[in-house]
């Protein structure tokens, strides 16, 4: 193993687990400035993004709901149509 493959599996490692967190964070913070923005009351998400969506739900920055088996986010508090 060269050392530039082994300095990069060090931080692949290291990095790796404290990184993921905060990119959840981010990721959710956006999305809940996007229900809060006019005109969108719901942000749809498939995929791998559903759990994402899951640990900010769990964690207050959303709701996961729901409709016809499909997930999407709804802000904390908002009125249910």
């Amino acid at each position: 193993m060269t050392m530039s493959a082994f300095l990069a599996a060090v931080a692949r490692n290291l990095l790796g687990s404290a990184w993921v967190p905060l990119a959840r964070g981010a990721w959710c913070r956006k999305q809940r400035r996007l229900l809060g923005a006019s005109g969108h009351t719901v942000v749809w998400v498939r995929g791998d993004a559903l759990s994402w969506a899951e640990w900010g739900a769990r964690r207050g920055y959303f709701e996961v709901l729901h409709m016809n088996g499909l997930p999407y986010l709804r802000a904390l508090g908002a009125p249910l149509a």
